[in-house]
């Protein structure tokens, strides 16, 4: 009978078709490493625009794989594997190495600021990839996201001061490990539409601009105006930073909500108490 149970303990809820299912989620997302590695390959051909392509391509294999696999609950249907530490993997291979390669193998930077700059890069980004508060429960990433497969092609496509480029970068390094916070474009509520169509605005430009092999003023602007819509989100979240509690009671539907209205009324009477408490001792 011990055996028996232990059997039926095993006894996966799922059929073979949702595990087959769950496992072509997984192929989907490792199959980004191919993509970064053909424009790794790319890079160091010589070749700077199809290496962008194949970036732009990366990131949206990036943006598909997660909705799907929280779609189909892969982590229940295969726990031995897990989809996040793999998509980190992939991440940090086609959105800082081979990034990093691209600044290297063409002139984003004056000669002797490249190693040391893109070396730092490398540090702090993985670094970042191992943060445990990467991301807020409102859906914001703690410190600059390590997204330089959207910066560095962005820097070469606008052709930017070389000097302003360090200048950019550094500051993206310095904001990595910081506690300054980021808007995730589908995760973040607030003005959501907006931020979607800056992201397909600044993804169709680079795809753009790498295809049609020459410079198309207008659509070198999108470039410049997409991250200042970025910036401009960081700003308004540090001018008017908001409680977590109110955030999960918003995304949890107004049961939670007005349990953490009460809880805040509990904290708020506490603050109170414990003041009255201090004026009543120091007139004794």
């Amino acid at each position: 009978m011990p055996i028996i149970r232990g059997l039926a303990l095993r006894v996966s809820p799922y059929t073979r078709r949702h595990i087959r299912f769950a496992w072509a989620v997984h192929a989907l997302t490792a199959s980004g490493v191919i993509v970064g590695y053909v424009g790794l390959n790319s890079v160091i051909e010589g070749h700077a625009r199809a290496a962008i392509l194949w970036l732009v391509g990366a990131l949206l294999l990036d943006g598909v794989d997660g909705p799907i696999a929280r779609k189909l609950d892969v982590k229940s249907r295969i726990p031995t594997l897990d989809g996040n530490s793999l998509d980190l993997i992939i991440d940090y291979f086609t959105c800082t190495i081979v990034p990093v390669a691209f600044l290297y193998r063409f002139d984003i930077f004056p000669d002797h600021t490249v190693v040391p700059v893109g070396f730092t890069i490398l540090f702090v980004s993985a670094l970042w990839m191992a943060r445990t508060d990467q991301e807020t429960a409102d859906g914001w990433f703690n410190g600059f996201p390590a997204e330089w497969n959207m910066i560095i092609p962005s820097l070469f496509l606008i052709h930017a001061n070389p000097w302003l480029n360090v200048g950019i970068c550094v500051a993206c390094c310095g904001l990595t490990l910081s506690r300054v916070q980021f808007a995730h474009p589908v995760s973040v509520r607030e003005h959501r539409p907006v931020s979607l169509a800056f992201m397909v605005a600044w993804l169709g430009s680079m795809t753009w601009l790498a295809i049609a092999q020459r410079d198309v003023p207008a659509v070198r602007v999108v470039l410049i105006l997409a991250p200042l819509w970025t910036i401009m989100q960081v700003l308004l979240r540090l001018r008017h930073p908001l409680e977590p509690v109110a955030h999960a009671a918003r995304r949890a539907g107004p049961e939670v909500g007005a349990v953490a209205s009460a809880a805040r009324g509990v904290r708020d009477a506490a603050v109170t108490r414990d003041r009255d408490a201090a004026d009543e001792s120091r007139r004794r």
